[in-house]
C-alpha cells in the first residue's frame, strides 16, 4: 500500500482548522494541526510533513515566519492562506522563495486541493 503524504496545517480558527483537517483526510491525506506557530514547528520537527499550510497572521510565531523555518529547515512546499493579506501583496514580498502556493479566505477547497496535488505529484 502506497503511504499516506502527511500535510501540517497551521491555522488559529478552530472551524477553518477542521473543515481542512476533515477535507484533506477525506481525500486521502494524513494531516497533522496546530493552532499556532510554536506548535507547528514542535510537530514538524517530531515528524515532518509532506507540505504545510499555514495562515500567515498566528499568534505565538508569525506565519512567515513559520514558513521560512519550514523551508531553511526541511526545504518544504509550503501555501499560505490569509483572511487579510491579499495574492498580489504575498507574491510581491515573499515570492517563490517561501511560497508554493497562495489563497485567499474564504478558501475553495477544491482549488486548494488541486495546488497540493500539483505540488506533491510533480
Amino acid at each position: 500500500m502506497a503511504k499516506k503524504n502527511l500535510i501540517l496545517v497551521v491555522e488559529d480558527e478552530e472551524e477553518v482548522r477542521q473543515l481542512l483537517h476533515e477535507f484533506l483526510e477525506k481525500n486521502g491525506y494524513d494531516v497533522m494541526t496546530a493552532a499556532d506557530g510554536q506548535m507547528a514547528l514542535k510537530l514538524a520537527e517530531e515528524n515532518v510533513p509532506d507540505l504545510v499550510i499555514t495562515d500567515l497572521l498566528l499568534p505565538k510565531e508569525h506565519g512567515v515566519d513559520v514558513m521560512q523555518h519550514m523551508k531553511d529547515r526541511f526545504f518544504l512546499p509550503v501555501i499560505a492562506i490569509s483572511g487579510i493579506y491579499k495574492k498580489s501583496e504575498v507574491m510581491n514580498k515573499l515570492g517563490d522563495i517561501y511560497v508554493d502556493g497562495f489563497f485567499e479566505k474564504p478558501l475553495n477547497l477544491e482549488e486548494v486541493l488541486a495546488c497540493i496535488r500539483s505540488i506533491l505529484n510533480g
